[in-house]
């Protein structure tokens, strides 16, 4: 590339001192030698960052070059995903927060656990001292000798029902029943023998003989005989009807048991509940007498009925 020779230029009144300026720069540079072309191109295309001579620039620092097609625009996205990913510690995949997620979990096994225990059988603690528990005054406690066959005098740690009976021995009273429990203990315990007893018998006068603590297993209720409290009823006939006065001292006996084990009219059952056996006749045959007892039973409880001197 090369510039005109000519130096004569002409500066217009109106350009005043900026003219004379631009003149003269304009004057300087075509007094300039000429530069060939491939010069030219040379000198454009050596980089800012070095010197005249080729060497390293003042910064130790390599200049970053840019990939070809790139903008600034991608660099922003780029950005825009790094802070992205700082943002997102602490959160699986989706953006869910990992913390609340691990809570959820930990509920869900504890929720599980808590139904398994339930469905194992887990019960909570029984807070009953059952060799607290005091019988009415009109309850006459004789209890039978201690035997393998009718009081095994094995202790027993909760009482979850109680089984309501009847003798299946028409006529009978409370005190013959009470007596044939005892007679057990007299079998040969290498032959074998039978095995039976109640903690409480209830006769046809209303009269109540306690036979074995409440504290303490009774051979009535099989399967359930470590967890049930039974009590037996005498009756005139076949059909196991109880007179009123056996119905009447049922009542507030099984009341009295009720409140002092923290038990309901709920929790009290017949033995046809627990094996399915006729007993008591009655009651089986006629539940709604069944479900009377129970609300008898419930209003007994209220009244603290059983505190009467029969």
């Amino acid at each position: 590339m090369s510039f005109p020779a000519n130096n004569d230029i002409v500066i217009p009144d109106y350009l005043g001192e900026y003219g004379k300026g631009t003149a003269q720069m304009d004057k300087d540079r075509r007094n300039m030698p000429e530069i060939e072309e491939e010069e030219y191109e040379q000198i454009r295309k050596v980089p800012l960052g070095e010197d005249a001579e080729g060497g390293e620039a003042a910064s130790s620092r390599p200049a970053r070059s840019r990939k070809p097609g790139s903008n600034r625009k991608e660099e922003g996205t780029h950005r825009s995903r790094r802070r992205g990913s700082s943002r997102g510690k602490g959160r699986g995949r989706g953006g869910v927060p990992l913390a609340p997620l691990f809570l959820a979990c930990m509920l869900g096994i504890g929720a599980g656990l808590s139904g398994g225990y339930y469905m194992w059988g887990y019960e909570k603690p029984y807070m009953v001292d059952l060799k607290a528990v005091e019988v009415p005054s009109w309850v006459e406690q004789d209890f039978i000798r201690k035997n393998i066959f009718s009081r095994p005098d094995v202790t027993i740690t909760r009482v979850n029902n109680i089984v309501i009976h009847y003798v299946a021995n028409p006529g009978s009273t409370a005190r013959s029943n009470r007596d044939y429990f005892d007679s057990l203990a007299d079998q040969d315990p290498e032959a074998g023998g039978t095995s039976s007893s109640s903690h409480f018998v209830v006769g046809l006068d209303g009269e109540v003989i306690q036979c074995i603590p409440v504290d303490e297993m009774a051979y009535a209720n099989s399967p359930r005989n470590s967890d049930t409290i039974s009590i037996e009823n005498c009756h005139t006939d076949e059909t196991g009807e109880f007179t009123q006065a056996t119905y009447d001292s049922l009542v507030k006996l099984t009341a009295c048991l009720c409140d002092q084990m923290d038990l309901t009219s709920a929790d009290v059952i017949r033995h046809y509940d627990v094996n399915e056996k006729e007993c008591p006749k009655y009651f089986v045959d006629h539940e709604d007498a069944w479900q009377q007892f129970r609300e008898d039973v419930d209003q007994a409880i209220a009244d603290k009925s059983w505190e009467d001197v029969l």
